[in-house]
């Protein structure tokens, strides 16, 4: 069954990262992130970034380009990184792009999300995200079909 990384906020609560730690680390995992952006980004008054009106997807970027650096070191990969054109069925929310990060185990994420040069991105994270859900998968197929 697959976890979903959400509460009303961007950051995993304490009993997600508990309930992630407990399912069987091993093997690949898909996280798929729903990613909703703000119109401009929002950086703390103090930041060296915050009076540049860089818009939320752009500083959202700047976060991306660490975390996907931080992914393919311990492994992982970037298998998609699409825009939403269109939601035709359902109307769970009001999504920009969707990105799918696959890591070769649990260990991989957690080891990612302590890292300090990871940590110091979330602060462009911060700034663009308006909004997200994290899907915690396992593929089932092995090579696409078709």
């Amino acid at each position: 069954m697959s976890e979903t990384l959400h509460i009303g906020s961007i950051e995993p609560s304490a009993e997600q990262l508990k309930a992630l730690q407990a399912i069987d680390p091993e093997g690949t995992f898909h996280f798929v992130n729903f990613l909703a952006f703000k119109d401009e980004a929002e950086y703390p008054a103090e930041h060296k970034l915050a009076e540049t009106k860089l818009s939320g997807s752009d500083a959202y970027d700047k976060y991306g380009a660490v975390a996907l650096a931080q992914i393919i070191q311990r492994g992982g990969r970037l298998i998609t990184l699409n825009t939403v054109d269109l939601e035709v069925i359902g109307s769970s929310g009001s999504w920009h792009r969707v990105a799918t990060m696959e890591y070769p185990n649990i260990a991989a994420f957690l080891d990612m999300i302590a890292d300090p040069d990871y940590q110091q991105a979330l602060v462009h994270r911060d700034a663009g995200l308006q909004d997200t859900i994290v899907l915690v998968t396992r593929p089932q197929l092995k090579a696409p079909i078709g």
